[in-house]
């Protein structure tokens, strides 16, 4: 049995993912075929693409789950969140609702009413079930605490609850507006940055910091005895569907950041601050779900769980035994979600084997690759032996693209459409930051690690996959890696199972004899501005318009 899910169905990161017999066959974001990043809207090409890999019609997926319900009409968000004034007034008291929401409801009700229309039995599943559903139903465990942190699907923001065999229960859910992600939305905008990823450059800036201001965002952000959480409106404003920082803010805080001035000592004391309350408040509902559930492993959700160090600080306490991040925490995630929803909670199938490979989108064959380089009329190597050739670049100096196999289904590049440089090299990140990715010196790229070395260069025990956490590095693995960024000793690490990914732990393996470590920086393979490279075509384009070296792409190697 076929079960379609669709997921991401506001302003952004719209997906779809196909389960058959609950295993996951194929899963995308619609950005990765429109070439728009965090494209939103109905995700048609997505869902073409799930049905081509499966080998399916749309007419034999039975059931389809959507996350959100879209029949939850505008009026009545408005109403419940903000009352009757909201309609009399111009001056919208609103954090969240955007211009072309009330647009998009539209058309997503005739695409699922022509989903109706086949025959199929759509089902609407509430966000934050899904983004939950997407992390307990995707994991190993068969019971778990589960915790959702997000910005906001439908009303509310963040949610707890447990999960067992084919349950999910939901113990308690925050609503608009008390919102973390909202808060690091309009902190984000307050340090001079604007687009929907510079909100990471948020998290990438608070350990340079000193959280000085902690007294202070603990107004801001307020936390219950029993673990739940406001923000205080006293420091937000509202106009014409968007939040922003109110006088009392900036009274307390300081005037905002203009983008083009540099970034402060009290703007990263700032951002240090906040981080400290997020993780005070996440870490104290981690407390309060393990107390309700008794369980000692936790399946994490959300969009908010995209941040590294809140992911990392979680694993490092003793809340819980065993965490469980999946590939794709935020919005996209959903459509995971939804259909992993459909199928064991609704329907009451059997679970199947947990998720443990991200590579769930388009695949090239061999021929693909060999007609689309010929088409652009390149010159192309094929090696005997793809990872020593690889290898060999890499710590020769080289910047490197990577193209294999599927590509990955969340927003982390996990070593099928990858950049990798060598990070016992000092000389590495400049040059990765100067020709191929322009980041702040704090932001920290991936580091690619041989699971079974771990141990060797990291403090405890560290199980990565998904490059969802940070990690302390051994004092003299710092040595040896003068090229990662280790703030206070971390940095974001990606462990690599022989099982899971051969070709780029292989990889890892011919780097270690050249320079003694199994380990690579690792970046996602994009064009700035665009999403990580889909096909052929985009990872030549990232090839020739990028201070790339040479693009390892199937069994070829393509060199400038």
């Amino acid at each position: 049995m076929y079960v379609l899910g669709i997921g991401g169905l506001g302003y952004k990161d719209s997906a779809a993912a196909i389960l058959d017999e609950g295993r996951v066959i194929a899963a995308a974001a619609e950005e990765r075929f429109t070439g728009t990043k965090h494209e939103g809207g109905f995700p048609h090409r997505a869902i073409r693409y799930c049905l081509e890999r499966a080998g399916v019609s749309l007419r034999e997926c039975a059931h389809v789950g959507v996350a959100n319900n879209p029949w939850l009409p505008m009026r009545e968000k408005v109403l419940r969140w903000y009352g009757e004034d909201f309609l009399k007034s111009r001056t919208a008291k609103v954090y969240h609702i955007f211009k072309d929401e009330s647009h998009r409801l539209v058309d997503y009700l005739k695409a699922l009413d022509d989903l109706t229309d086949l025959g199929l039995k759509v089902h609407t599943i509430r966000h934050h079930l899904c983004h939950m559903a997407a992390s307990f139903f995707s994991s190993p465990f068969d019971t778990a605490a589960v915790l959702d942190v997000d910005g906001r699907g439908e009303l509310s923001t963040s949610g707890i609850g447990r999960g067992a065999g084919l349950d999910l229960d939901v113990h308690a859910i925050a609503r608009m507006p008390h919102s973390l992600g909202l808060l690091y939305a309009v902190v984000a905008d307050y340090l001079g940055y604007s687009d929907l990823d510079d909100e990471f450059r948020v998290i990438s800036i608070s350990p340079t910091g000193t959280p000085t201001l902690v007294q202070e965002m603990r107004k801001v952000v307020q936390l219950a005895g029993d673990g739940s959480y406001t923000l205080n409106d006293e420091y937000f404003g509202y106009h014409e569907g968007r939040a922003y920082l109110s006088e009392r803010f900036t009274e307390v805080f300081g005037s905002p950041r203009e983008p083009e001035l540099p970034m402060e000592d009290r703007h990263r004391d700032l951002a240090a601050s906040m981080h400290a309350v997020v993780l005070e408040v996440v870490q104290a509902m981690a407390k309060r779900v393990r107390e309700r559930s008794s369980e000692k492993r936790l399946c994490l959700g959300g969009g908010l769980i995209q941040n590294w160090a809140l992911v990392g600080a979680l694993c490092e306490s003793s809340i819980f035994d065993e965490i469980y991040v999946p590939p794709a925490a935020g919005d996209e995630g959903t459509a995971l979600g939804a259909a992993l929803y459909v199928q064991h909670a609704e329907l009451r199938q059997a679970r199947s084997a947990p998720l443990l490979r991200a590579d769930l989108g388009p695949a090239y064959s061999e021929q693909e690759i060999a007609d689309e380089i010929s088409r652009l009329k390149l010159k192309a190597d094929k090696p005997v032996d793809l990872s020593v050739s690889a290898a060999k670049r890499i710590t020769g100096g080289e910047i490197v693209g990577w193209f294999q196999g599927g590509a990955e289904f969340g927003p982390r590049a996990l070593g099928h459409r990858s950049i990798l440089a060598d990070p016992t090299d000092p000389a590495t990140r400049g040059k990765l930051v100067r020709s191929v990715k322009a980041r702040s010196d704090n932001h920290p790229f991936g580091l690619s690690v041989a699971k079974e070395a771990v141990g060797e260069l990291f403090e405890g025990s560290v199980d990565s996959p998904f490059l969802e956490r940070t990690a302390i590095l051994r004092e003299d693995a710092r040595q040896k890696l003068p090229a990662v960024v280790a703030t206070g000793g971390r940095t974001r690490v990606h462990t690599v199972d022989a099982d899971r990914n051969p070709l780029f732990h292989a990889l890892l393996k011919a780097v270690a004899k050249r320079t003694g470590v199994p380990a690579v920086l690792n970046t996602s393979l994009n064009e700035a501005g665009r999403p990580m490279a889909t096909t052929p075509r985009d990872a030549v384009g990232c090839l020739y318009t990028s201070g790339l070296d040479a693009l390892v792409i199937g069994p070829f190697l393509l060199a400038k």
